[in-house]
C-alpha cells in the first residue's frame, strides 16, 4: 500500500494476503458531508448523527455491491424523531433529519429515545428488502452490529466516528470459506476484530482509508482496490413532488388551491423549492407529465 492518503471522499475495499478469509471497507467523507448537510441548519448533535448514518450507508452499499440504493432510517421518541441517509451504487449520498428542541441532550440514547433502525436495500431491478432492529444500543454502529448479529449469516462488524471536519467508518466482514470454516480462518477473524477494536474515534474520523488500514493491519499485508468516489446529489424532481401532491387526492388538492393561490414543496435533502399555481391544477389531477414551461 504505497498511497496512504485519506483526503479523498471515497469508499475503499481491501484484502489482507495473510488473512484472506475477511475483507475490509473504509469510508472517509470531508467536504462532501458538509455540502450535504450545511444548508439544512440542523443542530450539531443531529448533524453528527446524520454524518455517521450516511457513512454507514456507504459502507453497506459497498459491502453488498448491487445496483440501486442503500437506505438507512431511524425513527425514535427523542428530540431527533427521524433521520434518513441514502447511498446509491454510483456513490451519490444524501441525508436529512427531523427534530424538536434538542436542548442538553447529547448521547445517542437521549437524542433518539426508543424506536427502530431500518435497513432498506432498494435495487434498480429485483425486490426491495428491509430489515429492522430496535434502538437498543448507545450508538448507530452498535445498533447496526446488533442487526448483523441477528440478521446476517456472515460475521460483520463496523465502527463509525466523526469530528467537525470529517467522518470515517470501518467495516470488516468474514468471507465464506470453501469447504467450511477453518480454525485458521477463525483465528484470523479474531485477530482482525481485536485489532479493529483498538481504533480511537479520532483515528477513525481523521484517517479512515489506506493510512488507517496500514496502521491497524500492516502485519497482515493489506492491499487496496480502486476507490469509489462519494458525492452529494439529490434525486428529487418536479415530477416526484407532483406525485406527492397527486397522492393527496382530487378533493383535498382542489381545496388547497382554493385556500391559497400557490403551493410550495421544499426538498428537505437539498433545499430545492417546487411551486405550483392554479394553472398547474389540471395536469396535477391527470396522469400527464409536468408542463414544460413549469419545469424547474
Amino acid at each position: 500500500m504505497t498511497d496512504l492518503t485519506a483526503d479523498q471522499d471515497a469508499v475503499r475495499s481491501y484484502l489482507c494476503d495473510l488473512a484472506p478469509e475477511a475483507r475490509l471497507i473504509t469510508v472517509h467523507l470531508g467536504e462532501t458531508k458538509n455540502a450535504m448537510l450545511d444548508h439544512q441548519k440542523m443542530p450539531m448533535a443531529a448533524k453528527t448523527l446524520c454524518e455517521e448514518l450516511v457513512a454507514a450507508a456507504c459502507l453497506l452499499s459497498h459491502m453488498l455491491k448491487f445496483d440501486g440504493e442503500m437506505i438507512l432510517q431511524i425513527k425514535g421518541s427523542g428530540p431527533i424523531t427521524m433521520m434518513v441517509a441514502e447511498c446509491s451504487s454510483a456513490g451519490r449520498i444524501r441525508s436529512t433529519a427531523q427534530w424538536t428542541k434538542v436542548g442538553a441532550a447529547s448521547t445517542f440514547t437521549d437524542l433518539v429515545g426508543t424506536g427502530y433502525l431500518a435497513v432498506t436495500v432498494n435495487p434498480i431491478q429485483g425486490e426491495r428488502y428491509q430489515g429492522i432492529v430496535p434502538l437498543e444500543s448507545s450508538s448507530i454502529s452498535g445498533c447496526l452490529n446488533h442487526y448483523f448479529e441477528d440478521s446476517e449469516q456472515l460475521n460483520t462488524k463496523l465502527w463509525l466516528a466523526s469530528n467537525q471536519s470529517t467522518v470515517g467508518g470501518l467495516l470488516i466482514q468474514r468471507i465464506p470459506e470453501e469447504g467450511g470454516q477453518s480454525l485458521q480462518g477463525h483465528l484470523n477473524w479474531e485477530t482482525l476484530s481485536t485489532l479493529a477494536n483498538t481504533i480511537t474515534d479520532h483515528e477513525l474520523a481523521s484517517d479512515a482509508g489506506p493510512l488507517l488500514i496500514y496502521k491497524l493491519f500492516h502485519e497482515l499485508d493489506p492491499r487496496g482496490f480502486d476507490p469509489c468516489t462519494i458525492k452529494f446529489g439529490c434525486s428529487c424532481s418536479r415530477e416526484r413532488s407532483a406525485r406527492a401532491l397527486r397522492a393527496l387526492g382530487e378533493t383535498e388538492l382542489e381545496q388547497l388551491f382554493a385556500e391559497q393561490p400557490t403551493l410550495t414543496l421544499d426538498c428537505h435533502f437539498c433545499g430545492q423549492v417546487y411551486q405550483y399555481d392554479q394553472a398547474d391544477l389540471e395536469w396535477l389531477l391527470s396522469d400527464q407529465p409536468p408542463r414544460s414551461d413549469t419545469l424547474q
